[in-house]
């Protein structure tokens, strides 16, 4: 019984791991347009910046105030570390490195980046289930318009200090 059990956890995982591949799919592309187009310097501060907050807001939503958990990787665990902070990097450089390339009013991108990164993340998440949250949609929602204004203005911010 034990064994039937492996081999499920071990199908789930491999699931998972699949439903993953779009969000590092899109950080080697933006690294890579980054890489061509001579912007090394944002596409970091976007990952660091990414990085660094995705964890003071898990710190906040997650530990503190409980609106979300992670259902597959611990909070703070290896796995939390190794998968987790690298898309939340990822999930700073979408942000940022796409509004700079994208001509269009800096409202129309607000709403595009916001709809498109909502649609990649939560979308996958109804079936993975990485993360589940102890709110309503009306929450979580506006919650998402205040994180992608909230992690451009900080890379802003950064950009015109380095």
């Amino acid at each position: 019984m034990n064994f039937s059990n492996n081999i499920e956890a071990n199908k789930g995982q491999k699931k998972r791991a699949i439903l993953g591949l779009p969000i590092l799919g899109l950080g080697l592309t933006l690294l890579i347009l980054a890489l061509t187009r001579g912007e090394i310097k944002e596409a970091t501060l976007s990952f660091v910046i990414g990085a660094f907050s995705g964890f003071l807001l898990d710190c906040l939503g997650v530990a503190k105030l409980k609106l979300w958990i992670y259902t597959k990787q611990e909070f703070r665990s290896k796995s939390y570390f190794g998968v987790v902070i690298p898309a939340w990097g990822i999930f700073g450089m979408a942000i940022n490195l796409i509004w700079n390339w994208v001509y269009i009013s800096e409202i129309a991108a607000f709403f595009a980046i916001t709809l498109g990164l909502f649609t990649l993340h939560e979308i996958p998440n109804l079936k993975t289930k990485s993360w589940k949250y102890s709110v309503s949609m009306r929450v979580v929602i506006p919650g998402w318009f205040l994180l992608i204004l909230g992690l451009r203005a900080v890379f802003i911010l950064f950009s015109q200090l380095v």
